[in-house]
């Protein structure tokens, strides 16, 4: 038999978005209340602070639209779904086997 763990995250427990980089693992956290969607812009657009690899999003294109409008949601359900009676949650996979 075969156990599973996943786990459930409330929006309002998501505290920031973290940027990685693919080649020197730097990151960035980028608190929900500093306003990540207006920090997503410069981040995703442009390249690693540490190494230099550019992240290869161009401003304005499909998926840069995408980073933007999931940082926004981020931010807009966690603030209206406050203290409300339904609650929003991700399930995701938990790590490793029970």
């Amino acid at each position: 038999m075969t156990a599973e763990s996943k786990w459930l995250i409330d929006p309002e427990d998501i505290l920031a978005v973290r940027f990685e980089c693919g080649n020197c693992r730097a990151a960035v956290s980028v608190p929900i209340k500093a306003g990540i969607s207006t920090q997503v812009n410069g981040i995703a657009a442009g390249s690693c602070r540490f190494c230099k690899t550019p992240w290869e999003i161009t401003p304005n294109s499909a998926e840069h639209k995408a980073l933007q409008q999931f940082a926004a949601g981020i931010e807009e359900i966690a603030a209206t779904m406050a203290g409300r009676p339904l609650k929003v949650r991700l399930e995701v996979r938990g790590e490793g086997k029970l």
